[in-house]
């Protein structure tokens, strides 16, 4: 899994001890609670395989930068550095415009064909030919449901809407043009939804060092969730991501993309 460490600025003259010090009490082999046995080998990946964090202009050259080798990073690219130097808020920004924009294409086409039939819920099933039988429907179901000529003529206009895009990586967005939310929601409420998970960083190891994984919250300070006195941070792991809490620590804080061997 990949999971961004955050670190005090200072931290960046002596990185690799920091970060030992940050993932130490999630090692696995650990005579302690099972939900701290996390990883048994972590590297700093990111800057080259295009999973780290896109740079603000004027950064390029910044000491403070983290890269995984020898050499620099992908162009516009690390695999960590200080927060001030990373689009965050920008992606963010880019991709509400995207979603905006694919909300009021679907405003301007629903009066322009049939009406939108949504797809029909899943049935529940209670032994293994009437499991058959369902999974069939669905596949009829979904076959109907992408044939609809709004659904067609959406889908079509939101892939040339990403096409002619140019900018900041919006992966993860607008997934399948997103006709199900478009279909009911109000166009905050769809912008809001299609941009909580940008920048796609799921998972993040915070300041106070809580692991915020795909099971939730656990602090390395204590002795597991279930004699954990203190109060769990507000990051929503997985579902929102954590950009939001990676947007609203001090510009000097590390960001550094690491990846885990679980």
């Amino acid at each position: 899994m990949g999971i961004v460490v955050c670190l005090p600025g200072e931290d960046r003259s002596r990185l690799e001890e920091a970060l030992g010090e940050a993932m130490a009490p999630f090692r696995r082999e650990r005579d302690r609670a099972e939900e701290l046995e996390i990883w048994d080998g972590w590297y700093i990946r990111g800057g080259l395989d295009g999973g780290g964090f896109e740079l603000l202009p004027g950064y390029a050259d910044d000491p403070r930068l983290v890269h995984e080798g020898p050499g620099p990073s992908l162009p516009g690219r690390c695999a960590g550095g200080p927060r001030e130097a990373m689009a965050l808020a920008e992606i963010r920004a880019e991709g509400a415009a995207q979603a905006g924009a694919a909300w009021d294409l679907w405003q301007e086409l629903v009066p322009l064909h049939p009406p939108f039939v949504p797809e029909r819920p899943g049935r529940l099933w209670s032994n293994p030919e009437e499991y058959r039988t369902e999974l069939r429907a669905r596949a009829e179901a979904r076959v109907a449901f992408d044939a609809q000529p709004l659904v067609l003529a959406y889908r079509e206009g939101v892939a040339a809407l990403q096409a002619a895009h140019r900018g900041h990586d919006l992966t993860g967005i607008l997934h399948g043009g997103s006709v199900h939310s478009v279909s009911h929601l109000g166009k905050r409420e769809f912008v809001d939804e299609e941009t909580a998970c940008l920048p796609y960083f799921p998972y993040v190891l915070t300041l106070d060092g809580w692991w915020c994984g795909e099971d939730g919250p656990v602090h390395g300070a204590c002795d597991g969730p279930a004699s954990c006195p203190h109060p769990a941070p507000t990051v929503e792991p997985h579902r929102y991501g954590a950009a939001r809490y990676l947007e609203a620590l001090p510009g000097d804080t590390l960001l550094v993309r690491v990846r885990c061997h679980l």
